[in-house]
């Protein structure tokens, strides 16, 4: 009912080979494997389950298992063989991406929420989802929000903000866009009560607007400096999948 695995790092990867197992069994079987695991000399024993099998949590934490991360659909857990065992960290930092993007009319896009405590101006943007390239989800983001279909052309600058949503940290990557229409239009009017193109200049001397905002619309047009491009680069693949973008100068 449960095999197990060894990694490269001191670890013990449970799987569960059966679905469906009373809990009592599974403690039963569980308790002695702990016991087992220890004479092998690892460190750490892994265990993800899914959300069909929540019913096994409380048993592997009364055993000692403590949380690791967590996902919509499964939970992992671990289990020290070792007190000072090092388990990597669960991920620490959400991701964002936001675009600047100007017109040949002198006019920067921003949008206005209809939440939060600020309602100004802000460039349009917003959480990079899991597995999406960054200059995508700025893409994406502006098309979402604004109507606006708009090709990556560098980043610009990054944020890093802490401590941010739900105890973790968060790195925001300022994204240039070239705009390749016009039209503006609201997708989802519960999230965004306006969007406009405003003049540069009027935006940046609006003290109304947020300082930081503004501060990065104005760095962006007067800057002589290359941001951080896509570039070209030979694929690098882990266990069959492909992996990494690269952004230089």
């Amino acid at each position: 009912m449960i095999n197990y695995q060894f990694n490269a790092f001191g670890g013990v990867h449970l799987t569960l080979t059966e679905k469906e197992v009373d809990a009592g069994r599974f403690n039963d079987l569980l308790r002695p494997l702990i016991n087992e695991l220890r004479q092998t000399g690892k460190k750490i024993i892994w265990l993800t389950l899914p959300i069909e099998q929540s019913e096994y949590i409380p048993v592997c934490t009364q055993q000692g298992f403590e949380f690791h991360n967590c996902q919509s659909d499964q939970v992992t857990l671990i289990y020290r063989l070792e007190a000072d065992a090092y388990a990597p960290f669960s991920p620490t930092h959400t991701v964002g991406a936001g675009a600047v993007v100007f017109n040949q009319n002198n006019q920067v896009l921003l949008v206005r929420d209809n939440f939060g405590h600020y309602r100004g101006f802000k460039l349009p943007g917003g959480h990079v989802e899991l597995g999406e390239d960054i200059h995508i989800a700025a893409e994406r983001e502006v098309l979402e929000e604004t109507g606006i279909t708009a090709e990556f052309k560098q980043v610009v600058g990054f944020v890093h903000k802490h401590p941010y949503r739900y105890g973790k940290s968060n790195l925001y990557f300022i994204c240039q866009l070239t705009a390749l229409t016009e039209k503006t239009s609201i997708e989802d009017e519960n999230e965004i009560a306006e969007v406009q193109w405003l003049d540069i200049d009027e935006f940046i001397a609006d003290e109304k607007q947020s300082t930081f905002i503004r501060q990065v619309v104005n760095q962006v047009r007067h800057s002589q400096q290359t941001g951080l491009s896509l570039t070209d680069a030979p694929a690098t693949t882990e266990k069959g999948i492909e992996k990494r973008d690269l952004f230089i100068i």
